[in-house]
């Protein structure tokens, strides 16, 4: 599953990369979920799925991204819990 990063988590004065709000392609419940950010040299970014934020989602990431990374897509890894 894809999503696409619409803004990085921000207050008044301070951006924080390392937080972004992520919209999925597909709604349904990703709270935990890993999701891999790929740069355009071929870098991956892990992070994790925090919480909700509206109807997209609040992803924390290993390191922070870069100003590229807004609007381009991240991908959702399989959950590891069996139903």
């Amino acid at each position: 599953m894809k999503g696409r990063i619409q803004a990085f988590r921000q207050s008044r004065r301070v951006s924080n990369p390392r937080y972004a709000v992520v919209k999925p392609s597909i709604e349904g419940n990703y709270i935990g979920r890993k999701v891999v950010y790929t740069t355009l040299t071929g870098k991956k970014i892990a992070g994790k799925v925090r919480k909700n934020h509206g109807n997209a989602l609040l992803v924390c990431f290993s390191h922070g991204l870069p100003g590229l990374a807004l609007g381009s897509d991240v991908e959702f890894m399989p959950s590891s819990k069996a139903k």
